[in-house]
């Protein structure tokens, strides 16, 4: 008995159990909003507008209405018809947050799994895999400027969340492609990655240069050498053709042209904002500075077996190389968007497809630069490091803005969610009665709501639910003259009176 009281090695594991323990408890009350908001969502205005002009052109008619007068976007326009066919969208609004997400965490355990397998060759991360995939996709949540764009509202999700899954998957293929020896496994890759070069550039501009970031980083890591010449010529001819697509498409061309040029000072202006706003999203969370420091420190930790990979060779000797890569990144992506908009600013759903790319690549400078730092090592899988690690995470991930503002959206979400039933119920009634659709505002919906239903709350209650929950409350549908136009075309009714 008096053994167990004495051995450190001993104690040091049960407290690294119980800390493992708080950290199941950190993440699940991180990620419960993330489940639970999906179920007080509603649809606005974007999503409408895809839902009346399926209902009224049909499926293929539309696709080529959206490329022709909005945009090329091929790839998200195909997937949210997917969605709201048959209107199955808007009596299930809640599935694509929770899908989206769970299909995230899966690309990022497909992503770091095979990393593992193929190239770091770590037991101890073979053994910790899912808390690195829970801890990562965590990291992304709380580096976004919106959450509410890239989780909650479907049109901006599918459009910004989906090709970063993709993304991840692809760099995942990429590592199986390079480095399997096993025939089939390397026939389903060589099947799959054109494809999901064609899909990703389909999504959005941003993407695309996203993608061609990432067929960098492929090249750079030895894929002449390793992949066939003429699946590599396929590839970017892939890539080339979809981007023409995008980009020549008659929709952006007729969308840029009804657009004011705002000046070259206030695009300058927009551009720097921009790019400090994407770095500043990131580096202003103390979870993600604590990340690239893990990071970096298990790339110190493996430097012998990693420094002769090929891309570690070129990004050592060329330490400039990376950073540069992230840089000229930002500016391109942010570029491309104020130009497109000429000059003005950017929406912050766009920003948030930027800062999701940028964790990756800033964690792959720290990587690398632990891998530089020579004569110096830290047994990352100690126990005392390991315990460490454990509380900060877990300290890192309940002391941060987005727990304060995921649970304040929580607490105000039901009564959001009671004011658009009674609007969505209104207008279908309406719609059924042939009748125009009488509309409370949203404010007068809400204070009868407080009244009956609040009244006898406490004070901070009654303050917090009236709030509007951020994390899915969009926009009001009922604020503009277009959004009310949209709304009475999707129901179907004569006309909107507003109370």
């Amino acid at each position: 008995m008096r053994e167990i009281f004495t051995d450190k090695n001993y104690i040091t594991g049960k407290l690294i159990f119980f800390a493992k323990l708080l950290l199941i408890v950190a993440l699940i009350i991180f990620f419960a909003p993330l489940f639970i908001l999906p179920f007080f969502n509603h649809p606005c205005a974007d999503d409408y507008i895809c839902g009346y002009h399926l209902n009224t052109k049909g499926f293929w008619e539309y696709q080529q209405f959206i490329y022709n007068n909005w945009g090329g976007r091929f790839a998200a326009t195909f997937t949210g018809s997917l969605f709201a066919k048959n209107n199955y969208l808007y009596d299930h609004y809640y599935m694509h947050s929770i899908l989206l997400l769970l299909l995230n965490i899966l690309s990022v355990f497909f992503m770091i799994t095979v990393a593992n397998k193929y190239v770091l060759k770590d037991e101890h991360l073979k053994k910790n895999i899912v808390w690195v995939c829970l801890l990562y996709t965590s990291l992304q949540v709380c580096c976004l400027v919106e959450p509410s764009t890239y989780i909650f509202w479907f049109s901006s999700a599918i459009t910004y969340q989906l090709p970063v899954i993709l993304l991840q998957l692809q760099l995942g293929l990429w590592i199986m492609v390079m480095h399997t020896d096993k025939a089939f496994t390397k026939y389903i890759a060589y099947i799959l990655l054109p494809l999901m070069v064609i899909i990703v550039n389909g999504f959005n501009e941003l993407f695309i240069i996203a993608q061609a970031v990432l067929l960098l980083v492929v090249f750079l890591s030895g894929a002449g050498k390793r992949i066939s010449k003429i699946f590599i010529a396929i590839v970017l001819l892939c890539f080339v053709a979809s981007a023409l697509v995008v980009v020549l498409s008659p929709g952006i061309q007729s969308r840029t042209a009804i657009i004011e040029p705002k000046g070259i000072l206030v695009g300058g202006v927009a551009m720097g904002y921009h790019v400090a706003e994407s770095l500043w999203s990131i580096c202003m969370n103390p979870f993600a500075w604590f990340a690239m420091s893990c990071v970096f420190l298990f790339g110190n930790y493996r430097r012998e077996k990693l420094k002769d990979l090929h891309l570690i060779k070129v990004f050592l000797k060329r330490r400039w190389l990376l950073p540069a890569v992230i840089v000229l990144f930002l500016l391109v992506a942010v570029g491309i968007a104020v130009t497109g908009l000429k000059g003005g600013v950017i929406p912050d759903r766009y920003i948030n497809g930027i800062t999701s790319i940028s964790v990756t690549m800033m964690l792959l400078i720290a990587f690398t630069e632990g891998i530089a730092l020579n004569n110096f090592t830290i047994k990352i899988f100690s126990q005392p490091v390991q315990l460490f690690m454990i509380i900060i995470f877990f300290i890192s991930l309940l002391a941060n803005n987005y727990l304060r503002d995921a649970y304040k959206s929580l607490i105000a979400a039901p009564l959001y969610d009671a004011v658009m039933d009674d609007r969505e119920s209104s207008l279908k009634k309406a719609a059924l009665n042939k009748q125009p659709a009488v509309l409370e505002s949203y404010n007068n919906s809400m204070q009868q709501h407080l009244q009956n239903e609040y009244g006898h709350s406490t004070k901070t209650l009654y303050d917090l639910v009236q709030q509007k929950p951020s994390f899915i409350f969009f926009e009001d549908d009922l604020a503009t003259e277009y959004s009310i136009e949209t709304l009475k075309n999707f129901y179907g009714v004569d006309s909107i009176i507003v109370k």
